[in-house]
């Protein structure tokens, strides 16, 4: 039985409802393109890659991806795969729903897709996935990525005895799964297959027979020439800092003589700041006596001013008032010149209300009723005085009056009951009455009942019709009637033009107001006339007050400017004394001599002071100030005098740095510096024999180097029996770069001479480190390892693929993608991700993987073929990708799209078997 991978099975994951993809042979998937292929054999990535940092989605990050592959916590990812120890096995994943993250999770048995569905067809979500496969049996383990990986690769985590053993790839090495995952990355995705990649995994998986850690070779190279660099680092730092060494020198000499100076100066400070508490205390006193003086001057001219401001202010605005009163009689005056009394007014405005008041009746009669309303009550009235006029002109000869003097009174009553008004009042002319002929047909009417031929009636819930009436009433009804017609005709033609009586009635309004406010304005004009002449005497008087008033405060504002001029002056006084006392008490409280090195500056090297400072003690704030900035010049010459020991300690310049005193090592420093040349003559007697030492890390390097070209014959035995299109060559070579290789021969024969004694006699004419050559090939070697931080067997040489058609000579290319056609390219890029796989994985348990081609047309049915081939010698199955169907595979799988979903059905795969011959 073959072991290995069997199915890959997506549900509801990356686009597809379900498909279901065959593993143990060749396949053909066949779908147009960007409809998911990709996609499908991506997949894998989270059942083989584990790591997401070493997971390539193409143009889609992990996240994305993520959110693609497992977008709910029923989307699966399954692998089922046969193993020797373990059987038939699931390997799995299944999204949790939070955060689009998912989890692994594996079982022993067949990969049955209708266990992952409930009842009614859905698939089972995550939480419920233990439980649900365990009613089939199935025991579920569940894993963190961590786990996952280490069960697939056989990594150092123990499996728990309950465990069964889920390992897939059994490597040759455990500690090659991170490489093992990286090159199988890339067989899912050939195209994206390096020349620097290819470089970097073959480093990797033949890293055992390769020295194990970079090598610095200037530690190296300083560490043989340790001695003799000390003593030469010496010298030369001392030489390059002959400038930094003399400004020591000058500074060193400048800080002896500010010691001497602020000794000096000190006691003399201290007693000036003993006197002047007492001298800043008087002067205070004296200063704020008199400027109080001046406060209370200035308040009793202010509160002066204030009263006089305050009367001349009233003063100004009563006359503004008087004007103003004897400005409006002038108005008012001029503007009632044509009214001679108070009674033409207050008649005006009589007339004007009476003319208001009709207006209002007449606006409430009509906005009581509609004008329609209105209309249909004077059809009323006209109906009732035509009626009444007929009534008046039938009087005495009507119908009714005849038939009472024919007929009994029940029948007259039932006749009233019957006969409508109009009809009882009508004239002799307009009816004939034959009187034994009605008595005869109302023979049997009384006052309940008619009765007629084919007519009987009931006359008890009629009302009379006809009440007969005397002239005089009649002619009484008649002028009411007339009375209501003209005044709902007035209301009629009130109510049709409401709006302009309404306009009449608001400028009637405004007219009784602006009547109202001529009345009051003729009242005030008649008090103004009263009070004239009051009002001219209050005015003269006024003005009379308001000159003395401006003259005494022109006067008080001349004396306020003097007084406030003094007081300006003596705050500015005692600011100026107090702004001193501040200086002095911050200087004072910012003196940094009682401090080291103050406090012992007594005991230390300096130059004695001949001036002697006097100052007078208002100079004081001045000359604190100045032996202020004095200290700080020391502090600073101390930091200025260390930075430029530590600069000429980090410059190399370490020969006294440990001495007892720093000023002992500073004048031993000045001493080093002014015997340079005899330190020169020291050096070049040291230096014949340190080249031997540095060769050793060298020769490790190029054995490693020897042992990668030995691996890499090897590994092309591999490949190049394979073929590839059209090529009749194709390997991979590691070409030295030549200037690192030739520098490292060149310090390893030097090495070896100078140990066998045969260039002494060179040394003494010449040292080593002046060897123009030899010191190109130690820079190339200090440089490059700084560059590469350290040096490495894979810097010594670059890979070159060799490609050759029949016949021709072979080509040497950096990039693999430039050596040949796309297809040939892609056919070169799988055979040597396919041997880098099985040369790291354990031969003695074989298992059948696969790998991924795109765009599998680009290549003809014999490459096809060839590939189909090889790949199974190398343990895997190959998966091409097509928009149409290939006939060299085992499976030819197609994908097919329902309701937006792509799908793939185990009932639609094909089987392609060879005929019989």
């Amino acid at each position: 039985m073959q072991y290995g991978f069997q199915r890959l099975v997506l549900l509801g994951s990356a686009g597809y409802s379900r498909a279901e993809l065959p593993l143990d042979g060749a396949v053909s998937l066949v779908a147009p393109n960007n409809t998911g292929k990709t996609s499908l054999i991506n997949a894998l990535q989270f059942l083989l890659i584990i790591d997401r940092r070493r997971m390539d989605f193409g143009a889609h990050d992990v996240d994305k991806s993520r959110r693609f592959y497992f977008p709910n916590n029923s989307a699966y990812v399954l692998l089922e795969v046969s193993l020797p120890e373990s059987g038939t096995v699931v390997l799995g994943c299944v999204g949790k729903g939070v955060s689009f993250e998912y989890e692994y999770f594996t079982y022993a048995g067949p990969l049955k897709v209708e266990e992952f569905c409930l009842p009614d067809g859905t698939l089972v979500a995550q939480p419920q996935l233990a439980s649900h496969l365990a009613s089939f049996g199935r025991r579920v383990f569940s894993y963190s990525s961590s786990e996952f990986a280490d069960m697939v690769y056989g990594g150092r985590n123990r499996k728990l005895a309950s465990q069964q053993d889920f390992c897939v790839f059994r490597l040759e090495h455990a500690s090659d799964a991170s490489v093992f995952q990286r090159v199988l990355t890339r067989t899912l995705r050939l195209d994206k297959l390096r020349s620097s990649e290819v470089k970097d995994y073959l480093l990797q998986i033949f890293r055992r027979d390769l020295p194990d850690a970079s090598i610095d070779f200037k530690a190296e190279w300083d560490k043989a020439f340790a001695d003799l660099n000390a003593e030469r680092s010496q010298y030369l730092a001392a030489v390059r800092l002959q400038a930094t060494l003399s400004e020591l020198e000058q500074k060193q000499e400048a800080r002896l003589v500010l010691r001497g100076k602020l000794l000096c100066w000190r006691p003399l400070i201290d007693a000036a700041l003993g006197q002047w508490q007492q001298h800043y205390e008087t002067r205070q006193q004296t200063l704020q006596h008199e400027l109080a003086q001046c406060d209370v001057e200035l308040q009793r001219l202010r509160e002066e001013d204030m009263r006089s401001a305050g009367e001349k202010k009233e003063c100004e605005l009563e006359q503004k008032q008087l004007r103003q009163q004897s400005e409006q009689l002038r108005a008012l005056q001029q503007r009632f010149a044509l009214i001679p009394d108070r009674a033409l007014l207050e008649a005006r405005r009589h007339e004007l209300l009476a003319q208001r008041d009709a207006l209002v009746v007449r606006i409430g009669q009509a906005q009581s009723r509609t004008p329609a309303a209105i209309e249909r009550e004077l059809t009323r009235i006209e109906r009732e005085s035509a009626q009444l006029a007929q009534e008046l002109r039938t009087q005495g000869q009507n119908l009714y009056q005849q038939l009472a003097g024919v007929v009994s009174a029940e029948q007259l009553s039932a006749l009233n009951k019957m006969l409508a008004k109009p009809v009882l009042t009508l004239g002799s002319e307009d009816f004939h009455l034959d009187g034994k002929a009605l008595i005869a047909a109302l023979a049997d009417a009384d006052a309940r009942q008619l009765n007629l031929p084919g007519l009987q009636l009931r006359l008890e819930a009629l009302p009379a019709q006809y009440q007969q009436r005397t002239l005089a009433e009649l002619g009484e009804l008649q002028q009411e009637l007339q009375q209501q017609q003209a005044q709902l005709q007035e209301q009629l033609a009130t109510a049709q033009a409401l709006e302009r009586v309404k306009q009449q009635r608001q400028t009637l309004e405004q007219q009784l107001t602006q009547m109202d406010a001529e009345l009051r304005d003729y009242a005030q004009m008649q008090d103004l006339q009263q009070s004239e002449a009051e009002r001219k005497t209050r005015l003269q008087t006024l003005e009379d007050r308001l000159a003395e008033l401006g003259t005494h405060l022109a006067q008080s504002a001349q004396r306020h400017y003097a007084l406030d001029q003094q007081r300006q002056q003596r705050q500015q006084d005692l600011a100026a004394l107090q702004q001193q006392h501040r200086q002095i008490e911050q200087r004072r409280h910012q003196r940094i001599d009682h401090e080291g090195p103050f406090t012992w500056l007594a005991e230390l090297p300096h130059h004695p002071w001949l001036a002697q400072p006097e100052f007078a003690l208002e100079q004081l704030a001045e000359r604190l100030q100045t032996y202020q900035v004095d200290c700080r010049q020391l502090l600073e010459l101390d930091e200025q005098i260390r930075h430029l020991l530590g600069e000429i300690h980090t410059a190399g310049l370490t020969k006294y740095q440990f001495v007892d005193e720093s000023e002992s090592e500073i004048v031993r420093l000045v001493e080093f510096a002014h015997h340079l040349p005899q330190e020169a003559e020291a050096l070049e007697k040291k230096v014949r024999s340190a080249v031997v030492n540095v060769a050793a890390c060298l020769r490790e390097l190029r054995d490693g180097l020897f042992a990668f070209k030995r691996r890499m014959r090897e590994f092309n035995r591999k490949i190049s029996g394979r073929q590839l299109s059209d090529l009749a060559v194709f390997k991979i070579e590691p070409e030295d770069e030549t200037l690192l290789v030739e520098a490292i021969e060149l310090l390893i024969s030097t090495a070896a001479t100078v140990d066998s004694g045969e260039t002494f006699e060179l040394f003494n004419q010449q040292s080593v480190l002046d060897d123009e050559q030899l010191n190109r090939a130690k820079t190339l070697l200090i440089e490059e390892g700084n560059a590469r931080h350290g040096l490495r067997v894979a810097d010594l040489f670059r890979l070159r693929f060799w490609v050759g058609k029949a016949d021709r000579e072979p080509e040497a290319f950096d990039d693999l993608d430039s050596a040949a056609s796309n297809g040939t390219v892609l056919m070169a890029k799988l055979v040597t991700g396919l041997a880098m796989l099985h040369l790291m994985q354990d031969q003695r348990r074989p298992i059948q993987g696969i790998c991924y081609l795109d765009e599998a047309l680009a290549l003809d049915a014999r490459n096809q073929r060839s590939l189909i081939d090889t790949a199974a010698e190398f343990g895997f199955s190959l998966i091409f990708a097509s928009p149409a169907p290939l006939t060299t595979v085992r499976y030819c799988v197609p994908i097919h799209t329902r309701n937006g979903s792509n799908q793939i059905s185990r009932h639609s795969w094909q089987i392609i078997e060879p005929l019989d011959a």
